[in-house]
């Protein structure tokens, strides 16, 4: 099992669309995957994936440093699961609840699930893909604790750049103080518009700094993907030939995924 945390300080770097795209090729490749909504606005789990509260939020089982086996719910698609986000978790992101060992309760908790005779994570899901808050605080670093990647979406424009700046800044932070193993898969660029100047300018400024961190594959705009999202499907299920050229992008940045991470196709 392994966990991606997909993490940008930025609003509207698409990491929820990242999240749950990659969640859907990867399912699309026969893997199990947990996705665990960790920001309060719910996007991943309530408004893309469309399920509902579980017996135990996830904010108790962050507070209360237990197992979420019981905080697991299926989706409609068969290889992936949620731990879905709730309002809760707000109190934690914004310091108003003191916890001690508050950064590392994500991590101890799947661990927990991990020793858990209900469900064992490690032998159930091959990968575990947290979405996070677009902001620096302890939501996100309990998810960079946890995480053995991190994958950052970026929105290459100049005010995506200053954020991506202080985002690989905060890894670096969470790499030094408590995860040393903690490693940056790549930058995804979202949102592009290649037949223009300025988008073509914004790439490739993003590129010469950052080089080889960035995935080859970029993400376009187009109002297809929106429309996936509204449809709560992942770009690769939906029906369509006026999806196909999107779903094909999303398996092109998943087999690039998969490369990196040193894992060949999908799972027999």
């Amino acid at each position: 099992m392994r966990v991606i945390s997909v993490t940008n300080l930025k609003g509207g770097s698409a990491k929820s669309t990242t999240a749950f795209n990659l969640a859907g090729a990867l399912t699309e490749l026969n893997y199990k995957v947990l996705a665990i909504d960790l920001d309060p606005q719910q996007t991943l789990s309530l408004s893309y994936l469309g399920v509902g509260q579980p017996s135990v939020p996830l904010s108790a089982v962050l507070m209360e440093d237990i197992s979420p086996a019981n905080t697991i719910v299926r989706t409609k698609y068969a290889n992936l699961f949620a731990i879905p986000a709730d309002q809760k978790l707000k109190a934690i992101k914004d310091g108003q609840v003191h916890i001690d060992g508050g950064e590392l309760r994500l991590r101890s908790c799947l661990r927990k699930a991990s020793q858990s005779n209900n469900v064992v994570l490690s032998e159930f899901f091959d990968w575990v893909i947290i979405d996070c808050p677009p902001s620096l605080d302890r939501l996100t670093m309990n998810a960079l604790v946890a995480a053995d990647l991190v994958l950052i979406p970026v929105d290459p424009g100049a005010g995506g750049r200053t954020a991506l700046a202080d985002t690989v800044k905060y890894i670096a932070a969470a790499q030094k103080w408590y995860n040393p193993t903690l490693r940056i898969v790549g930058l995804l660029i979202n949102n592009i518009n290649t037949n223009t100047v300025y988008d073509q300018t914004t790439e490739r400024a993003v590129r010469d700094i950052y080089r080889e961190k960035v995935f080859r594959t970029v993400i376009p705009s187009s109002v297809r993907i929106r429309e996936a999202t509204e449809l709560q499907t992942p770009a690769v299920y939906c029906e369509g030939s006026e999806y196909r050229r999107y779903a094909e992008v999303y398996r092109q940045f998943c087999q690039e995924f998969l490369f990196r991470v040193g894992v060949n196709g999908g799972k027999t």
